[in-house]
């Protein structure tokens, strides 16, 4: 499937849904250019009720004025919150292509996130449906307190800190939310703010503000991925804004 009709098709299925956040669109923005990738990227965030639709477009990098005959190599849709509103428009973007087991599915584990698979041609179709707010059981206190302990220290190590987030989500609850905020306070963490992104805990956007801020002129590759995940918590704000 061309880009031009992937994204046509997006339109068709899509139509009359709000855009929680502006598309990102690689080619299209001067500062991501230089970003060291094989691949051109685009992202739309569609919201309804208490749910949205993250779709993920890549292809192969090519000059800006060829990509939209460019075949499309991966087309993902993600349903994040309460998004029944919205499986049956990213079934329609699955039924364009053929049923198919999917590509390294595999390798992704036992993350609770139902995947249905389709191909049109080259082109890899996934729909994702990751799983909503849900009561957990709690972590044994013990775990809970150590968890929590590292990412409230100033020293600890990125992989200490990224594992403490990892292991401690398993639980989610206010208290989780919680400690990932503070530790937001401490220092920096990516996979923390990626799973307050997941979870739509919008008080984290203060946090992408700050990090945004302090990337280096010459890393695009950090700015895409963290004005991605502001545009994620400004798609949350508005499903928040129409329950």
């Amino acid at each position: 499937m061309r880009l031009h009709a992937a994204q046509a098709l997006l339109d068709d299925c899509f139509q009359g849904v709000e855009e929680g956040a502006p598309r990102m669109f690689e080619p299209g923005e001067p500062r991501f250019t230089e970003r060291t990738s094989a691949v051109w990227l685009e992202y739309r965030w569609y919201v309804q009720d208490r749910g949205l639709a993250e779709v993920f477009v890549k292809w192969r990098r090519v000059e800006p004025s060829a990509c939209a005959r460019e075949e499309v190599s991966v087309l993902r849709l993600h349903l994040l919150g309460h998004a029944a509103g919205l499986v049956a428009r990213a079934q329609r973007v699955l039924a364009a292509g053929e049923p198919s087991p999917g590509r390294l599915l595999e390798l992704l584990g036992a993350d609770g996130v139902r995947r249905e698979c389709s191909a049109a041609g080259p082109t890899g179709i996934t729909l994702e449906h990751w799983p909503p707010p849900t009561p957990q059981p709690l972590l044994p206190e013990a775990t809970f307190q150590g968890l929590a302990a590292v990412l409230a220290d100033a020293g600890a190590s990125f992989e200490e800190r990224h594992e403490a987030v990892d292991r401690l989500c398993r639980e989610r609850s206010p208290r989780v939310v919680a400690t990932l905020l503070r530790a937001l306070e401490v220092g920096p963490s990516l996979s923390a703010l990626r799973r307050l992104s997941e979870w739509g805990e919008t008080d984290a956007l203060p946090y992408v503000d700050q990090a945004l801020a302090r990337v280096a002129p010459d890393n695009p590759g950090d700015l895409w991925t963290l004005t991605a995940l502001r545009r994620r918590f400004e798609a949350w704000g508005r499903v928040s804004r129409v329950i």
